[in-house]
């Protein structure tokens, strides 16, 4: 399951909503994956003393290649999406590629109206 830089900034904000979603991802022995796109969104604004849990959250996870087919579908879901009068941005585009080109097309967030547009791709909110 692909674990969307909502749920890492939630994490990171020390919600109980993610934290619950987190231990119940432990207990069930869930997979949990991230994109590298993730890490610099939920990374980003960082500041030094929130850097160390988030190292520490991300180890625990897989990061997923962002290569070539990850770049082509998103560019496809863009283009879907544009067609269809409900673009959607290019981080989340590459997000969404991501999950669906990975072996679980799973993703976890609450940005569900950007991500519920995407064929090939499975929502999971908290």
């Amino acid at each position: 399951m692909l674990l969307d830089s909502t749920f890492l900034i939630d994490l990171l904000d020390r919600s109980d909503a993610a934290e619950s979603q987190l231990r119940n991802l432990i207990v069930t022995e869930i997979p949990v994956s991230v994109s590298p796109l993730s890490v610099h969104e939920a990374g980003l604004g960082l500041q030094e003393g929130e850097r160390e849990r988030f190292e520490e959250i991300l180890m625990s996870m897989i990061i997923l290649p962002l290569g070539l087919a990850e770049s082509r579908r998103a560019l496809s879901i863009q283009r879907t999406l544009y067609d269809q009068g409900e673009p959607i941005g290019a981080v989340d585009a590459l997000i969404a590629a991501t999950a669906a080109e990975s072996a679980d097309p799973r993703v976890l967030t609450r940005n569900v109206s950007e991500f519920s547009r995407v064929v090939g791709i499975d929502i999971i909110s908290y």
